[in-house]
């Protein structure tokens, strides 16, 4: 038995995640909106997406040490370690 096209999103949405869909019209597809009530997930020209969750910001630390300057992509401050600032990373998923 071939699983439906949506399986993934109808089991989301059953968890009580949040939907977001689009539909095509004649000049192309509108934008995702977050889907509100009952769906129906067989609907032609529809697409159905889970909803993007934020990510968490990713930072590199710096830390001064005796002799040196190091970096960590973990949190390392106390005592011994000396924070003197912090990058924000950017990742592109594309």
């Amino acid at each position: 038995m071939t699983q439906h096209k949506w399986a993934k999103e109808i089991k989301a949405w059953a968890d009580g995640e949040e939907i977001e869909a689009r539909y095509e019209k004649a000049n192309g597809w509108t934008d995702w909106k977050l889907e509100e009530g009952g769906f129906i997930f067989y609907q032609k020209g529809a697409e159905y997406r889970i909803k993007p969750q934020p990510k968490e910001s990713q930072y590199l630390y710096a830390y001064q040490g005796k002799n040196q300057v190091w970096f960590s992509r973990h949190n390392h401050s106390d005592e011994l370690n000396n924070c003197i600032g912090k990058i924000k990373l950017e990742v592109d998923d594309d």
